[in-house]
């Protein structure tokens, strides 16, 4: 599979870069007021190995230790929620311009048929940097992990050859890629392997563009040697390290593969209304395994199959189509596939796949007049930004995420155990043992919410009026 491509994509022009890094700038300038929330405690604030190069040294070995040693320098230069939300809007940005970057050089060559590419790679460039659904990962501190190996795995595939080393030349044979990328692309992913195991998809994720784009198996697999090296080292360090045993034995234990796959059925029918607009940002989702195939899930598997069929018969016209369903896919089979978690879907993990489906709609504005693609995108745009803006506006406080949590999972134990921890923090004991008492009433046995609520002696024996069990 073989197609003509234009030579090297271009960097991006700066004045786009500098569209792309103010957009980004003004969607989450509101979030650098709001404070540390959840698991940011501890994870960071009260994690000693967080706070000096010493702790992150004495911790070793351990997981993500890249991950850990970005969180330490930061803990050093700024111990303030605000430093990290600056370094993660940083990230956020960089993202932003490296998959503009890999587009270019990529759109014309997986989208053949399209009059506008490189408009099309400026549009899901765009709206990925402002996609309220990424918010999760730039504003919730503990979420940078997903944000910083996305940074590692993009960085890798711009390393990696582009499509003008297959022009005019026939598969598995002809150009080589330009020297040492392929070590440069190895040593990404080891930087991504450091940051998040879920990276360990990065190689698949080259094989998918190199392929979709019309290289030869060959030409695909020849700059992988020196990162399949960097994957046989990296699955050595995680059988010698114990704290990768407890995650993958506690992850076996969450659920039999049976409950696991209905899980995961519910899961990516609520994740794949993430890039829909109106959708609902939950930090918190109120998932269950179903206790039987449902009429959504059949709906489901129905539309994957029939795009898959699509994407089989356009394969040689529209190939972009078969790599933005397995892109999505593939960055999302880590935590979303086989390999139980205790929560069922969360909004970061979209954070990497957005790319994928927002295809789609780039390509779509791309067919269109040049004057009404682009007024078509600012509007699209400026109604993401505005978006994100409204959900940074919840991070503005621990209660004020909380409270925006239970409107929307307002039957979740955990939820309502946090807003009582935000309560009392905020010296509403009454509160806090109203929000207790309904995780309680929603789960008996939930034994945060019984021993939050033992420490106190409030006023009021009332069960908060906004517990679905009130009703």
């Amino acid at each position: 599979m073989t197609r003509s491509a234009p030579g090297p994509r271009r960097w991006p022009p700066p004045a786009g870069a500098a569209a792309l890094v103010l957009a980004v700038i003004a969607a989450y300038t509101g979030a650098l007021a709001g404070p540390f929330q959840f698991d940011d405690w501890w994870s960071i604030v009260d994690n000693p190995s967080v706070h000096s190069l010493s702790g992150w040294w004495q911790a070793l070995p351990g997981i993500r230790p890249l991950l850990k040693l970005v969180n330490t320098l930061n803990w050093l230069a700024t111990p303030h929620a605000s430093g990290f939300r600056v370094v993660a809007i940083v990230l956020h940005a960089t993202n932003a311009l490296l998959l503009w970057a890999l587009l270019r050089r990529w759109l014309p060559v997986l989208a053949p048929r399209s009059p506008r590419p490189a408009f099309a790679a400026f549009a899901v460039a765009l709206l990925f940097a402002l996609h309220p659904a990424a918010t999760e990962v730039v504003t919730y501190a503990s979420g940078r992990s997903l944000l910083l190996s996305t940074t590692c795995m993009l960085a890798m595939l711009l390393a990696m050859p582009g499509p003008h080393t297959a022009a005019h030349t026939a598969p598995n044979a002809g150009a080589k890629p330009r020297r040492g990328s392929g070590v440069l692309a190895a040593a990404w992913f080891a930087a991504a392997l450091a940051v998040r195991e879920t990276a360990v998809v990065a190689p698949l994720a080259w094989l998918l563009l190199a392929r979709c784009g019309g290289l030869g198996w060959r030409q695909a697999l020849r700059p992988l040697a020196a990162s399949a090296g960097v994957l046989a080292v990296a699955a050595i360090a995680l059988a010698a390290t114990p704290g990768y045993h407890v995650f993958f034995a506690r992850s076996l234990e969450a659920r039999p593969p049976g409950e696991q796959l209905l899980g995961q059925l519910e899961a990516h029918a609520w994740l794949l209304s993430a890039p829909l607009p109106g959708r609902v940002l939950d930090i918190d989702p109120d998932l269950q395994v179903p206790a039987a195939l449902a009429a959504r899930h059949l709906l489901l598997l129905a539309g994957l199959a029939g795009t898959t069929a699509i994407a089989w018969w356009q394969r040689r016209q529209r190939p972009w189509i078969g790599f933005a369903l397995a892109w999505y896919l593939l960055m999302l089979a880590p935590a979303n596939s086989l390999l139980p978690r205790f929560d069922l879907g969360n909004d970061r993990h979209l954070y990497p796949a957005l790319a994928g489906p927002l295809l789609l709609p780039a390509l779509m504005l791309a067919a269109l007049r040049l004057r009404a693609a682009a007024a078509l995108l600012a509007i699209l745009a400026l109604a993401a930004g505005l978006r994100t803006g409204q959900r940074n506006h919840d991070y503005r406080s621990e209660l004020a995420l909380w409270q925006a949590t239970i409107t929307t999972s307002p039957g979740k134990a955990r939820a309502w155990t946090n807003l009582g921890i935000a309560r009392r923090e905020a010296g509403d004991d009454d509160g806090a043992a109203a929000a207790w008492r309904c995780a309680l009433a929603l789960d008996p046995d939930y034994r945060q919410a019984a021993w939050n609520l033992a420490t106190l002696a409030p006023r009021s024996a009332a069960v908060d009026p906004g517990c679905p069990q009130q009703r």
